[in-house]
């Protein structure tokens, strides 16, 4: 389960990606280029992958980390692992 924390920063960047399709939808209507609603489609796509980033992060790093009897050090192991997973991601 998130934390609070977690959940309210997924919610928060789920929000402005909505705000930035009803944007594009905007950028349609008024028949702008394509050129600049690839863009802003491209924007999203981003959006949308950092969002998942942080969540499968997030998400490892609570189930990973769940042990009570986790060691400081196989810890701190285990967030380089998460750590080095996220940025070949990236």
């Amino acid at each position: 389960m998130p934390t609070q924390a977690t959940k309210s920063e997924v919610l928060s960047r789920l929000k402005n990606i909505k705000g930035h399709i009803a944007g594009i939808e905007r950028m349609v209507e008024e028949e702008q280029s394509c050129s600049n609603v690839l863009i802003q489609l491209s924007a999203i796509r981003a959006s949308i992958e950092k969002v998942g980033i942080f969540i499968l992060e997030n998400n490892a790093l609570e189930c990973l980390s769940a042990n009570p009897e986790q060691k400081p050090e196989d810890k701190q192991k285990m967030e380089q692992v998460v750590k080095q997973i996220i940025t070949f991601l990236k």
